[in-house]
């Protein structure tokens, strides 16, 4: 769902907000500032090919690389600390192998998620100026969407499907689709808006963790990092949060030194990540076709939820209180406060349809 992201802040009322960006924006700005830093160098039209170990295969003290261009030799990029921040596709699993190391135990959840993604030029009277709409997914009806402002004056739209219900990457297929969801709101923009691009798909097959901080054997002077670690079903919206949360892990984790620097971070990663991946675990096994581990903590959770997002369409206090464990700015056993729990108790004296939620 790479087309928009909305970073989500605390304003100083206490209120969530949100910022609607393009994440071309939003990246263009950061490796801006990135390489705007003294001690930062960005080599392009590379690949890094694999580890440098030491004699004893105890550190890495580099990486290979291999310029694309034209007659390239392959060249070693010395390193005290390398890290592996290649997402989903990391084959830090091959190069580990390669010199030596074991692969860490892997924790899946099979989603078979799919979606596709427009952009829409955005007008002054849809949705009464909101800024964001969100139409879930549920087991009853495994279609959701996203729809949010950004930049331009343009709409991100994204329909979303579960268990192979794709969306199409047609005119009419699309515009059937959004209008099968369980809230019209998406469906009344873009039936007569003006498209501004085409129909960009994308396909998630699992959630993935793969558990670094339980080996007993790793190489000093290197790391994985983010997606590589853990990649979350994006609809969750879950990984650059995650992402940034490990990036102050490590800071924190480097004022100690960098020796056992790789126990210590994944230690601490992996306290990090419990949270997102709790809510996403819990939120996909919902699903009867997902495939994981369903404990009887997660169908207690999810049963607790589905009343949850019921009583959100009617509840701004528990509305919010899901946004902001969602958005990770609290735990999700906030939601169990007895004060939480009861509003959800009423909640659900009213119909319970599919959810929704818009702002």
């Amino acid at each position: 769902m790479g087309a928009a992201i909305t970073p989500v802040f605390t304003n100083e009322d206490g209120k969530l907000g949100t910022l609607g960006v393009s994440r071309p924006l939003l990246e263009g700005y950061v490796r801006q500032r990135v390489l705007a830093l003294p001690n930062v160098r960005a080599i392009e039209q590379c690949d890094a090919l694999g580890l440098v170990p030491s004699e004893s295969r105890s550190r890495v003290w580099g990486v290979r690389i291999l310029r694309r261009a034209g007659g390239s030799a392959e060249e070693v990029l010395e390193a005290d600390l390398v890290v592996d921040a290649s997402g989903r596709g990391s084959r830090a699993l091959k190069w580990l192998e390669e010199i030596g190391y074991a692969p860490p135990e892997e924790e899946r959840i099979t989603v078979s998620l799919s979606g596709v993604t427009r952009l829409y030029r955005r007008r002054p009277e849809h949705l009464n100026d909101a800024k964001a709409v969100l139409i879930a997914l549920s087991p009853a009806l495994k279609r959701g969407a996203v729809m949010v402002a950004q930049e331009g004056e343009r709409w991100t739209i994204t329909l979303i499907g579960f268990a192979g219900d794709s969306p199409p990457s047609d005119e009419e297929g699309f515009l059937a689709y959004a209008r099968s969801l369980a809230a019209s709101e998406v469906y009344e923009v873009i039936k007569d808006a003006e498209p501004l691009s085409d129909f960009l798909p994308y396909r998630v097959r699992a959630n993935q963790r793969r558990r670094y901080e339980r080996l007993d054997r790793f190489p000093e002077g290197f790391l994985v990092f983010g997606d590589a670690i853990c990649s979350f079903n994006p609809i969750y919206g879950q990984g650059m949060s995650v992402a940034a949360i490990e990036a102050l892990d490590l800071q924190q984790e480097l004022r100690q030194g960098t020796e056992g620097l790789w126990r210590r971070f994944f230690r601490r990663a992996a306290r990090s990540i419990d949270n997102p991946w709790q809510i996403v675990a819990s939120g996909d096994l919902r699903f009867p076709e997902a495939e994981g581990r369903r404990t009887r903590a997660i169908r207690f959770v999810n049963a607790y939820m589905e009343r949850l997002h019921v009583a959100a369409r009617y509840d701004p206090v528990v509305a919010r209180s899901f946004g902001e464990v969602a958005n990770l700015l609290v735990s999700p056993q906030s939601l169990m406060r007895p004060g939480i729990v009861w509003r959800v108790l009423r909640g659900n004296l009213f119909n319970s349809r599919p959810t929704r939620a818009s702002t």
